[in-house]
């Protein structure tokens, strides 16, 4: 049985109904397989990152056929392959939470402390709505990391509650069973 390997294509452009269904059938087409994958819709661009798994071989059928994908779906499309994963030391998966009126500067400051901390985001989502009677509005992020099992979480959650006092940011961290 052949190995399998990965590789990462991101696409971009003007959103339009069947897009997700053109592109999954060129994959399987190919001989591979959707492993993971994000998409969204901002200011009517379609935005995807898949991650694909398949024979080397099939892979390459991908790599070399792309511009194809491209003119079917209208979209910019980018592959990579992914480098070797590094040697992780171990860590525990949390998600955090942050909500306020929305302002500049939210995701910095908090990405900030996460990245001098030596915290990996794994996944990050935000979203800016209004709110029910004000229609004010209200900021929300979403992220799963990884915090190393070293790190005093205390610590870290004092640094949070410092933050929600100066910025008036609702924020929660809590441990999650298992990773996402």
């Amino acid at each position: 049985m052949e190995e399998k390997d990965n590789l990462i294509l991101t696409a971009v452009g003007p959103d339009k109904i069947g897009l997700v269904e053109k592109i999954s059938e060129f994959i399987v087409q190919q001989g591979c397989n959707i492993e993971d994958s994000k998409m969204a819709v901002f200011c009517g661009e379609f935005a995807l990152i898949v991650l694909i798994s398949g024979a080397s071989k099939n892979l390459l059928k991908i790599a070399n056929a792309y511009n194809e994908l491209e003119t079917l779906t209208g979209l910019h499309v980018w592959l990579k392959r992914p480098t070797s994963k590094k040697s992780v030391e171990p860590s525990l998966p949390y998600k955090l939470t942050a909500s306020c009126m929305d302002h500049p500067g939210v995701v910095h400051r908090l990405s900030s402390i996460l990245s001098n901390l030596a915290i990996n985001i794994e996944s990050m989502e935000t979203k800016t709505y209004p709110a029910p009677v004000s229609g004010t509005p209200i900021f929300r992020l979403e992220a799963f990391i990884s915090i190393p099992a070293k790190l005093n979480v205390t610590a870290l959650r004092g640094r949070f509650s410092e933050i929600e006092r100066e910025e008036n940011i609702d924020i929660d961290l809590s441990l999650q069973e298992e990773r996402m």
